[in-house]
Parts: structure tokens; sequence; C-alpha cells
């Protein structure tokens, strides 16, 4: 199999699934995805996912690649309330939720922090298609919850302020009875209690 095939075969913009390459050629030899390497024909991210070195890299396509190279997963938490303006600091590696055990993968590319979730938790985000990647990513309202959910720190007034959540944000882009409802799925008393007091700090009749 010659380079120049997997290239014509796979979109120049795709993230390469070595599984799928298989089943276009039938088989590979991982030697060669070794001598395409040592050319800077391809990038490896993880043992089975690679990007073609040429490709252009924007945050959507670092979040897609977040969802490809440990799924089920979604964007979240700090990446997620960043990408929303919830929070003013940027965020330099991507944040994700998965139903699988908390991980963290370094690329070439980014570091990839996953954090663990219990399967009947895993729900509140959507395909996200409206920039040069599609990419899955909580909504706002699930990301607030997986946030406090999983920082069992975050249970006072004070480290809820440290937080710096834009208050202007927070009130044109939370729904309430959303949060309400979701917190009913969740059925989890501390985290109903640093809801409120989130609330409170953001000035948000709940």
């Amino acid at each position: 199999m010659k380079f120049i095939d997997v290239k014509t075969k796979l979109s120049k913009n795709e993230i390469i699934d070595i599984r799928n390459v298989i089943n276009f050629f039938d088989s590979i030899d991982r030697r060669r995805l070794y001598e395409w390497q040592k050319k800077g024909y391809i990038t490896k991210l993880t043992s089975n996912f690679y990007v073609f070195s040429d490709v252009d890299i924007d945050d959507p396509f670092v979040r897609r690649i977040g969802n490809k190279i440990y799924s089920p997963s979604y964007v979240g938490l700090e990446s997620a309330l960043s990408y929303y303006g919830l929070i003013p600091e940027a965020v330099f590696q991507i944040t994700s939720v998965s139903s699988r055990k908390t991980r963290n993968i370094q690329t070439p590319i980014s570091n990839f922090n996953y954090r663990s979730i219990h399967k009947r938790l895993f729900w509140g985000y959507s395909l996200n298609t409206e920039t040069s990647h599609d990419f899955l990513i909580s909504d706002p309202e699930k990301t607030v919850l997986d946030y406090l959910y999983l920082n069992t720190h975050l249970d006072d007034i004070r480290s809820l302020e440290e937080l710096r959540f834009n208050r202007e944000v927070s009130g044109d882009l939370l729904n309430v009875a959303k949060l309400k409802e979701y917190l009913k799925i969740f059925s989890h008393d501390r985290l109903t209690r640093s809801i409120a007091k989130l609330m409170k700090v953001l000035n948000v009749k709940f």
C-alpha cells in the first residue's frame, strides 16, 4: 500500500482511524506508518489515530480530535465553559467528559483530559455543526452541572465566586428551567445546593 493511495482515499482534514484504513485496504503494514511519520507525511495522535501533517489545525478540529481518540466523550468542563464565555480564562488543553475511566492523553497537537462520569449521567450534549469541524459538546446547563458535580470542593460561596463566572453571559445563556430539570435527573443533594449558591453568586433567580 502506498501513501498516495491513502491520501487519495481519505479527506485531507479527516482524522485517520487505522481501523478504517484496514477496512478500505484489507490490511496495513504498520511499518509503513512508521516510515510515513519519519518522512513527515502523517502525525501520530494515539496508537490507532493519525492526521495528515499538512492538515490545518484549528480549534474545532482539535475538539473533534478529542471526541474521536477517546470515545464516547464530549467536550465539556473548563473547555465548554470557556467556549460559551462563561469563564474568562482561555483553556490550553481539551477537557472532556466520558463514560469510560478518567484518562489524560498527550499528543503533539494538544493535551486531552477526560473525566469519568456514570453512564446514567452521560447526556446533555449535542453535535456542534456551526464551525469548520463538527464536534460533540455539552450544552451550557449540563456543562455547569458536570463541572460542579465533578469538582466536589466547589460547595461554598467563596469558592464559587473565585470561578469568576461572567454574570451577564450566564444570565443570558443559562436556562433556569432546564437546570432544574437536569438537577432532577442528577438527584444529588450536594449538587443541588451548589447550583443554588452559584445562582446566588450570579444574581440569577432560581
